[in-house]
């Protein structure tokens, strides 16, 4: 599909090829779609006078991958562009959980959607940082805090687990995914685990007094263990730091240990820890919260281990290897 005449698309206006939608100009964005497809040749046809802004020109640069971009004056039927909704839902990963289908991806998007409404040239590291702060900011508010620490620590890892999507949603929308930028991501969210296990640690310990800080301190190192394997896995297959190289690849329940396997991933996920810690708190079992996620975890990376190490140990399935934002 690469020879022969270019394929035109055509705007009513050097206004209407700069729109921008979901952080992209409506041409760069025509571009992209017929360059994926396989397109050498694209012809721009702008039906008046009006110039090409520099915004627009740089989109299409960097996003034309090997077809060539042409402007030219002129009427044809107008391209009928995506709205910027339409653009965002499609952001959303298969791979999600639960509590990420059916909650943190419809808020997150939504969220999305203003972001890039009110600012269209920002970028997925902004929220990566935004998440960064919030991270930091858990052990001086869960230790200081006694009860209402314990409630605004978990709203914000809850705030964590959704601000994590939006990223990776921006960096999809705007086709900004990067290497460095997953990497960050996710060193970003071994981080937030890492403070979040700790200052419900320390609460629970400074509060109560009994084993439950050992119990706390397990939990830290099977969050530094998974942390570890996670960049280990990411070392030997040559790709960015990312939690889905945990993850085994898609395939079809057969027996127990699978169905067991589900759900150990599923309750590991931090979406679903996030959203059951809330849950935990408000009925006044913050302290059972340590224990599943001690209790599970330590299944959680006795499977991963053996995996790893022993591929069969899976059924001769190996893990996922692909790497994404939230």
């Amino acid at each position: 599909m690469g020879g022969g005449m270019p394929v035109e698309i055509s705007f009513a206006s050097a206004i209407d090829a700069a729109r921008v939608i979901a952080g992209v100009s409506a041409a760069a964005r025509a571009v992209k779609e017929l360059s994926d497809s396989g397109i050498l040749s694209i012809r721009i046809q702008i039906g008046d006078d009006a110039p090409i802004g520099p915004a627009v020109r740089a989109d299409i640069e960097r996003l034309r991958g090997r077809a060539n971009v042409e402007f030219a004056r002129g009427s044809g039927p107008s391209l009928t562009s995506p709205t910027a909704w339409q653009v965002i839902v499609r952001t959303g990963k298969p791979g999600d959980g639960l509590v990420s289908r059916w909650l943190n991806r419809p808020v997150s998007q939504r969220l999305t959607w203003v972001t890039l409404r009110l600012f269209p040239s920002i970028r997925p590291i902004h929220i990566t940082l935004v998440n960064a702060l919030l991270a930091l900011a858990l052990i001086p508010i869960m230790t200081l805090g006694d009860g209402w620490g314990l409630i605004a620590g978990g709203i914000m890892f809850h705030a964590a687990s959704v601000l994590d999507g939006v990223d990776g949603e921006i960096a999809r929308a705007t086709w900004r995914t990067s290497a460095l930028g997953a990497t960050l991501d996710s060193i970003v969210d071994i981080a937030t685990n890492l403070l979040f296990v700790s200052g419900l640690t320390i609460n629970l310990a400074l509060r109560d007094g009994d084993y439950i800080g050992w119990l706390g301190l397990w939990a830290l190192v099977l969050s530094i263990v998974g942390g570890a394997l996670i960049a280990w896995r990411s070392a030997s297959v040559d790709r960015p730091i990312s939690f889905d190289l945990l993850k085994r690849a898609k395939h079809k329940t057969r027996t127990v240990f699978d169905i067991g396997y589900c759900v150990v991933q599923t309750l590991t996920g931090r979406d679903c820890f996030a959203f059951l810690y809330i849950i935990l708190i408000l009925v006044g079992l913050e302290r059972l919260a340590l224990f599943i996620y001690s209790g599970v975890g330590t299944i959680w990376i006795i499977y991963v281990a053996g995996v790893l190490a022993f591929p069969r140990f899976g059924h001769g399935r190996d893990l996922a290897s692909a790497s994404d934002r939230g």
